[in-house]
Formats: structure tokens, sequence, C-alpha cells
């Protein structure tokens, strides 16, 4: 699929919303109607209404009350209002006019990614009442991504469409969750982090710090501070596990690649990023320390501690 002019032309908007918009939304709902009607989700939410087929195994199309049921069953958010006094308003969960909460709709890509699959074969039927027979198979799509089944990969590539169009800083990935794309600034510094560091525990605690730092969840980028921070304490280690300061002058040495003034830049920055692990609630935890004030601040010192981990990986021949 080619994207539309204003992308081609890196004109589109910046990709740092972390909440759906009512436009986004309404796309989404539109994206999922139409997947309704062209027998993408007719498989698992089958309506027979051939009346040659007495035995009900002709698929002529989706049963959207079925389908509509399923998704308010798995995501009660988007069917349900819940008033001040108590009281319960049930509402159609694909209103296009009345915007979720996000998660919610992140679920709801998710619960349709889990059941759409496209049609491999369609043919009209114009006896009792003209229709469609719908028939599936497992071929993977010719167009969007052959990779993955037909459906699927549709799914991918339109949903991602509508997030980037609307500037949402989150993505259907790989395996068709939704992912946070996590600051811009980051994101290919996360996405490119792929650390060899020949110490696996060492290389286990990178990597889970960066899946976790890509969550919306505020505690799980607590985590995800904790975990980096504790790496940084093991990489200092590397040369020599018996004598820390030893090493982690070893280390910079080794990734200043013989630039003095580069040298001093990142001595007086791991001694900083450790003096920051120290005081903060990041890697103690007393009443005298201090927390981020904010998820951005989070943020900030788990970019900046990233990138000083991946330039002394990188430098060091440490990172694949």
């Amino acid at each position: 699929m080619t994207n539309l002019y204003s992308t081609r032309e890196g004109l589109g908007p910046r990709r740092d919303r972390e909440t759906i918009t009512l436009a986004a939304w309404q796309g989404i709902t539109a994206l999922i109607d139409q997947w309704a009607n062209n027998g993408s989700l007719a498989r698992q939410f089958p309506l027979y209404e051939c009346s040659d087929d007495r035995g009900r195994n002709t698929i002529t199309g989706t049963d959207r009350q079925l389908l509509l049921r399923a998704i308010a069953g798995h995501i009660p958010e988007l069917a349900v209002d819940r008033q001040s006094d108590g009281l319960e308003m049930v509402r159609s969960p694909l209103d296009p006019y009345s915007l979720p909460d996000t998660a919610p709709v992140l679920d709801l890509v998710e619960f349709i990614a889990r059941h759409i699959e496209k049609p491999t074969y369609t043919e009209l039927h114009p006896w009792n009442g003209t229709h469609n027979h719908y028939t599936f198979g497992d071929d993977p799509d010719p167009v969007f991504d052959r990779k993955l089944p037909a459906g699927r990969a549709e799914l991918r590539v339109t949903v991602n469409e509508i997030f980037e169009r609307n500037g949402i800083a989150y993505t259907v990935n790989d395996g068709m969750q939704v992912q946070r794309l996590g600051p811009v600034e980051a994101r290919s510094l996360v996405s490119e982090f792929r650390p060899s560091t020949g110490d696996a525990t060492l290389d286990g605690l990178l990597e889970d710090a960066m899946v976790r730092f890509l969550s919306r969840r505020s505690t799980d980028r607590q985590d995800a501070m904790e975990k980096l921070w504790d790496a940084f304490e093991r990489l200092k280690t590397l040369e020599d596990p018996a004598d820390k300061a030893a090493s982690a002058t070893k280390l910079l040495g080794d990734a200043a690649l013989a630039s003095d003034p580069f040298g001093d830049l990142l001595t007086a920055e791991f001694h900083l990023l450790t003096r920051v692990g120290n005081n903060f609630t990041i890697r103690h935890h007393e009443m005298v320390k201090t927390p981020p004030p904010s998820d951005d601040a989070k943020d900030y010192l788990f970019v900046r501690l990233a990138s000083v981990i991946a330039v002394v990986l990188r430098h060091t021949g440490r990172m694949a």
C-alpha cells in the first residue's frame, strides 16, 4: 500500500499522542464495518442465509449481532456506560460518534486481529435472494504482507496507517499486538537495541527493560527504569567482576576510542547517572529518596541512560 502524499513527504503529524482521537476511532470502526461487509469476519461470526443449504454449511456473510455481542462480552467498556448513580446504560460497542477510552479501543484492535480472516473465494449465488458464498483458507496475503495470513496483514497495515495519520503513538506489531512506540526521540534507539555482551543475565536485563519501556502502564515503565539501572551496575563489572571501579575505567577507555574529550564526557555521564540511580526511587526506595516527577521524566532518564549504554556496547563490540 502506498502512503498518502503528506506522509510520503514527511508532512504528517508527529506521532506523540497516547490517547485515541475521535477521528482515529471513526476510522477504526469504519474498517470493522468494511470487514464485516466483505466477509473478513464471517468465518468466526458466520451467517447462514442460503435456503438451498439446509445443513447450514455455507457461510453467506457476517452475523453482526453475534459480532457485537462478542465484542461487548470481551470488552464491556465499549458497550456499557456506568452512570454516577450506579446505573448502567448499554450502547453499541461500535458507535462511531461516542469516543471510548484508549485502552478498550486498543483491546478492540487486538480482538478483531484475533478473528479476522479474509475469504479466499467469494461466489455470487443469485437464487432465492442474491447473496454471496464465502470460502476460507490459510493463504498468505499477496498485497499487504506475504508473511501474514490474508486479513491480518491488511488489518496491520490499515490500522497502522490510521495511527500514523492521526499522530497516534501505537503500532500493531508482527505478533498482531498493539505496542506503544515510546517517545519519538527514543524509537530508533529502542528498536535497534540488540545487546550481545557475552553475559546472558546482562542481556536479559537490557532486553526486558526495553520491552517494559514500551508499555503504556506507568508501573511497567518504572520497572523498566529499575532493570536498566540494574543492568548499568552489572555493565560496570564486565571487564573485571572483582573490581567494579577498575572494570568501569577500562570499559570507558575502550568505548572512548582514544578520544580524551569524549572519554571525559562518558566518564562524567557514568558518574551522573550513577547518582541519579542512587538518589531517585530507581535502585533504592527509602523514604528520603525522590521519585521522578512524571512519566515524561521517567522517559527522559531511561532514554539518557539507554543512550550511554548503547554507545558503550557499540564501541566495545557488544551490540549485535
